[in-house]
């Protein structure tokens, strides 16, 4: 059975599509089943057309479903949760939470696909 991890970011759009991309890359060269998605508490309505272009052009396939909004089954039902850069008061669920701080994509994009490339 897969381990579901679940990765956030305020808008889904950006941070939360590089670590999901990168943890399930890095899963599959070690054999590990896992299945990760991606949410936001604001989601946009497009993933990021640099974050598109930047794992694109690493060879990664980036699918074109708009991010979605979190919800709190699957707060409470995801084995593990990451949060990169949502308010932390921003989840009403009583269950641990992993928090990564990581630079706005907005203002070091390069500093930022590094950090969430190290941490994933």
């Amino acid at each position: 059975m897969a381990v579901r991890v679940l990765f956030l970011c305020p808008h889904g759009a950006g941070k939360s599509v590089l670590a999901a991309t990168y943890f399930g890359a890095a899963a599959a060269r070690i054999g590990l089943d896992v299945d990760a998605s991606t949410a936001g508490t604001e989601p946009d309505d497009a993933v990021m057309p640099n974050v598109r272009a930047a794992l694109e052009a690493q060879g990664f396939e980036v699918l074109t479903m708009p991010p979605r909004l979190v919800t709190t089954d699957e707060l409470l039902t995801a084995d593990v949760v990451v949060n990169i850069g949502c308010e932390p008061d921003t989840f009403a669920v009583d269950r641990p939470i992993t928090h990564w701080d990581v630079p706005l994509l907005s203002r070091d994009f390069d500093g930022a696909v590094s950090e969430i490339r190290r941490r994933a």
